[in-house]
């Protein structure tokens, strides 16, 4: 694309390591996406999904001033987004995030959830999660034969709105840059895998069957 040589390419500055500049295009991507989303200062966000785009997700809705929580099955994740700033993350095999939300909101539901987890069925669990004119927005639901099904109550009386995001955008790539640059986001907590080149395969396997303590995996080449 075009852009990504006229205006994309960024310099990167004294300090900053290529391991933190590989973020720069998902932070960009899920920038985009909680800004779609319109998550303010205040608001109650729940971010279903720990892997490490719905850490990122979870830490930009943060930095917009939100009150985060999170939700994954897997015990290590939900460890990590707890220290990287999470309110509380949730073990959805183990308790309804529906109630425990409106627990935390005076029966009212969160604001806005950010599903970035490619389930049809969280689809509906997310927008009775989700109160009364609220948002969901989807981020990893990008298989172009998935078919989603939702209560149509939910979005014509509940006024309800379903969103979706894909890709990066040039306008937000300069801001994106200096999230990473300044270090308000703590990206390179994020990995926790390291594999040198000639253990591609290794690293690839262990992206796509991740394990309990799997978030980023990031490829060296010394």
């Amino acid at each position: 694309m075009p852009w990504i040589v006229e205006r994309g390419m960024i310099p990167l500055p004294p300090g900053v390591t290529f391991e933190e500049a590989t973020f720069i295009e998902p932070v960009n991507t899920c920038l985009k996406a909680v800004r779609k989303a319109r998550v303010k200062a205040g608001e109650i966000v729940l971010v279903i999904g720990q892997g490490p785009i719905g850490m990122l997700l979870a830490l930009l809705a943060k930095n917009e001033g939100a009150q985060v929580y999170t939700s994954d099955p897997m015990a290590g994740r939900r460890a990590a987004s707890l220290r990287l700033g999470a309110s509380e993350s949730f073990d959805p095999m183990a308790v309804n995030l529906k109630e425990e939300i409106r627990r935390r909101t005076e029966g009212r539901g969160a604001d806005a959830v950010l599903l970035a987890v490619p389930n049809p069925s969280l689809v509906s669990e997310a927008l009775n999660i989700v109160r009364p004119g609220g948002r969901v927005l989807l981020f990893a639901h990008n298989d172009p034969v998935l078919q989603l099904e939702f209560p149509a109550a939910a979005v014509g009386i509940e006024e309800k709105e379903i969103l979706g995001s894909y890709s990066a955008s040039v306008d937000d790539q300069a801001e994106s840059a200096e999230l990473i640059f300044s270090r308000r986001l703590p990206v390179r907590n994020l990995i926790s895998h390291r594999f040198p080149l000639e253990q591609i395969a290794d690293g690839l396997e262990l992206a796509a069957h991740p394990a309990d303590d799997t978030l980023k995996v990031v490829i060296t080449h010394q």
